[in-house]
């Protein structure tokens, strides 16, 4: 048995800083160069990079870089407060082995949670400074620079996930047994009696929901409205549809 009291990493604090940062970053850099705009924007372009839609530069076309930014920002910081909150107890409690793995990891994941944020959120800020030079010149797109630093952006999130993996699997997992009843189609876990949110997968690598916690439900149900839907629709808004 062991005794600890957990608390989220420095490069988790330093991911969330990061995010925040740059969000408010990219809100003043547009409330600044907002004013300088033409009075129509060049929104869609043609095969040959000519403007053929535009539309007048209202606040919820000029900010569409902070409105990706603060869905980024929702969706993973509901999951990683999710996380964070799974790991904190009574700060006396002691626990076994199985407990203890379980927090870290949960703390590992939520770093990388962070990261990635901070990752993409700063790529938006980026973007925001290449969308307002492509509406001022009336074409050419977002430019080599937002495509490198895309690519950028991928190759350091799969270093981080890659970090995180090596976090998760390490030290050795220790069994968390797991009823075969419970388990609904191969993969999905339903355990109402059972208070962990996440269990391992029944193959002992990754996790997976409880199904039969409400708050599980909730989560997933939050996680796809805004992942899903909230991009989709800042897009529908921005090709003026």
């Amino acid at each position: 048995m062991t005794t600890r009291i957990y608390r989220p990493t420095v490069p988790t604090l330093v991911g969330v800083a990061t995010t925040i940062a740059s969000t408010f970053w990219t809100i003043g850099f547009i409330l600044g160069r907002g004013p300088l705009l033409p009075r129509f924007l060049a929104v869609h372009f043609d095969s040959d990079g000519i403007a053929d839609r535009w539309l007048p530069p209202t606040l919820t076309v000029v900010f569409i870089p902070v409105w990706i930014q603060l869905t980024l920002a929702l969706v993973f910081g509901a999951i990683g407060t999710l996380l964070l909150y799974r790991t904190q107890r009574a700060r006396q409690a002691v626990e076994d082995e199985v407990s203890r793995q379980d927090r870290e990891r949960m703390l590992a994941t939520a770093e990388a949670i962070s990261l990635l944020a901070a990752i993409w959120v700063s790529v938006q800020a980026l973007g925001a400074t290449r969308l307002f030079i492509m509406w001022q010149r009336g074409c050419c797109g977002m430019g080599n620079i937002y495509d490198q630093s895309l690519i950028v952006a991928i190759v350091l999130s799969i270093v981080v996930g890659i970090r995180a993996s090596a976090y998760t699997r390490h030290p050795k997992v220790v069994t968390r047994p797991t009823s075969d009843a419970h388990w609904r189609l191969r993969g999905l876990y339903f355990n109402p009696q059972d208070p962990a949110m996440f269990v391992p997968l029944r193959s002992g690598i990754g996790w997976t929901l409880n199904f039969g916690r409400p708050r599980a439900v909730f989560f997933l149900a939050i996680f796809l409205a805004f992942g899903v839907a909230a991009p989709v629709f800042i897009i529908r808004i921005l090709l003026g549809e």
